[in-house]
This record gives C-alpha cells, structure tokens and sequence, in this order.
C-alpha cells in the first residue's frame, strides 16, 4: 500500500515537473525569459528524459504495448 502510494506521489511529481519543463521552455523560445536560472535550465534539460519516461511507459506505444504488431497478429489480419 506504501509502495503505490509513493509511486503515486513521484508520478505525480513528475508530470508537475514535466508541465513547468514545457511552460519554461516556452517562455525561453518567445524571448518572455530574460535570463534563464538554475531551476529554469534544469527544468529544460530534463524535457527529454520526461518524453522518454512519457514514451516507455504512458504512450500506447510503450513497453508490452503493441502486441498487434506481432507476427502472429499480422497473420490474423490477413486471414480476416
């Protein structure tokens, strides 16, 4: 029950961090962010772990997704 709970909370976390990571690096491309600090770079930089994480394991496109892509699934469809 710990355990989720934790995994919950950095989850959360993370997607906090994520959206502020795009709100930065959007206020740094219109020229709104003057000079960017610690947390501001920081924050931009880890915008390509976060699409990671987001690609491995939130997208349909993840790890243990796209069972139809298997060969078996593509033999089914023809037969179909």
């Amino acid at each position: 029950m710990a355990r989720r709970l934790v995994i919950l909370l950095l989850a959360f976390a993370g997607m906090v961090a994520a959206i502020e990571g795009l709100h930065t690096a959007l206020a740094w491309w219109r020229g709104e962010l003057a000079e960017p600090g610690v947390l501001d770079v920081l924050l931009i930089g880890a915008l390509p772990v976060f699409l990671w994480l987001w690609w491995r394991h939130l997208s349909p496109f993840g790890r243990g997704r796209g069972q139809c892509l298997a060969a078996s699934c593509e033999n089914d469809a023809k037969k179909n």
